[in-house]
């Protein structure tokens, strides 16, 4: 049996081999029904989220259940990483895909070898930007700077937040710095958090924890200071409803239909169909494999221009294709879904947007924080217009002869 390769894995921390405390960890795993991300190993693919379905320790295997399907593509083999909690502690192991089980049912090797990955101790709460809660910090220098941008995530322990804005406090000059301004350890004697649910305004202070890059953006981690009892209880108050919508999330997902669209006949065959499950992937295999996961709704009324537009998408590698005959009933279909997959919606330009425009903000309102729904609103024969929404992306009607939609729609994707 192919076990995961533990000579050329390294987790950070001590790593525990012990293959008991190993299956004891997949068994409590399995028991709390807890989710975690697995991800292709060395690859910056988007991670897919996994709960442990079932165990079989005697022929050294788990089935995992996952919220979106993997490529087909896929070669039984590959290297993936689990990351996991278990009490405080966060755990990274090494497993191997076997093959697939049934929709959404994988097989993969029992990790031989588990290593904590970093001494988080609470459980984190992503936001997204969409949500409008938005943190400014004041440092502790002199002249002293302002720094906002909107929450990344929150839990007990801190926070992350996109820096979008750094400010001179004694001249209100902006300032442009680079990771080197961001010290580990700079205090923070004053943070608010603004909008959070039920809660307007939230103090605290701390101490910057690190900063990182993401995609041209800055990213600081702040670890919180010690918190008021007052301080504490409104905070666990915001996190607690935050779990709730998470828990009816998953148990609304826990049921997904069987996908019935057929493959595109686009679709590669043979050895160039297959992406490497080593971490030697190009950008471009990483794009392509991006690009087969997308979950693609073509909202227009059945017809040639609705067949062109799956062909030329088809062509440039997106698969993953439902259709519906109108924007209503796009948005009714996505109501229904009981998944958490953020669907990509393409909509033609119509003479009289507003009733669509009215139609996408009510879906928006209803379905909150639980998903997005992005949109590519495709105009023919005129200018592309600009959008203030940064869910709703308008661009050139795809054609092979005119390509400069493409980048908009792996943009759209989050593949770029």
């Amino acid at each position: 049996m192919n076990q995961a390769k533990s000579s050329g894995w390294a987790g950070r921390g001590a790593p525990v081999e012990d293959p008991a405390l190993i299956r004891q960890a997949m068994q409590d795993l399995f028991q709390q029904e807890s989710e975690f991300p697995i991800k292709v190993e060395g690859t910056h693919t988007l991670p897919y989220t996994a709960r442990i379905h079932q165990l079989d320790p005697r022929k050294e295997l788990l089935q995992l259940k996952l919220i979106r399907p993997l490529p087909h593509e896929l070669a039984a083999g590959a290297s993936f990483e689990m990351v996991f909690s278990i009490g405080d502690q966060r755990f990274e192991a090494p497993t191997i895909f076997h093959g697939r089980e049934d929709y959404l049912l994988y097989r993969f090797t029992i990790p031989v070898r588990m290593a904590p990955s970093d001494r988080r101790r609470h459980k984190r709460y992503p936001f997204r930007p969409r949500e409008k809660t938005y943190v400014v910090v004041q440092d502790a220098s002199i002249p002293g700077h302002g720094i906002s941008g909107p929450l990344v995530n929150l839990s007990l322990g801190g926070l992350a937040f996109r820096v979008d804005r750094v400010m001179r406090l004694d001249d209100h000059m902006r300032v442009t710095p680079g990771l080197g301004f961001f010290e580990r350890g700079k205090s923070f004697p004053m943070i608010k958090i603004r909008d959070l649910p039920n809660l307007p305004v939230f103090d605290a202070r701390g101490v910057l924890a690190n900063a990182w890059e993401r995609g041209g953006e800055i990213i600081l981690g702040v670890q919180f200071g010690e918190f008021k009892e007052t301080e504490l209880r409104e905070l666990q108050t915001v996190l607690d409803i935050r779990d709730l919508k998470q828990r009816a999330a998953m148990v609304t997902a826990g049921e997904s239909p069987r996908e019935t669209s057929p493959r595109s006949s686009a679709e590669p065959k043979g050895a160039a169909a297959r992406v490497s499950p080593s971490g030697n992937q190009t950008p471009d295999a990483l794009r392509q494999l991006g690009r087969r996961c997308t979950r693609i709704i073509l909202a227009m009324e059945p017809g040639p221009e609705r067949d062109q537009v799956q062909g030329t998408l088809g062509a440039a590698g997106f698969l993953r294709f439902e259709t519906a005959d109108s924007p209503d009933q796009a948005f009714a279909a996505i109501r229904a879904d009981r998944s958490t997959t953020s669907p990509l919606l393409v909509l033609k330009s119509q003479p009289d947007e507003s009733p669509v425009m009215a139609g996408l903000r009510a879906l928006q309102n209803d379905l909150e924080d639980t998903r997005e729904v992005l949109v590519a609103w495709l105009v023919q024969g005129e200018a592309v217009p600009d959008s203030e929404d940064p869910l709703i992306r308008p661009m050139p009607w795809p054609s092979a002869e005119d390509p400069s939609w493409l980048p908009l729609m792996d943009e759209l994707a989050g593949l770029e």
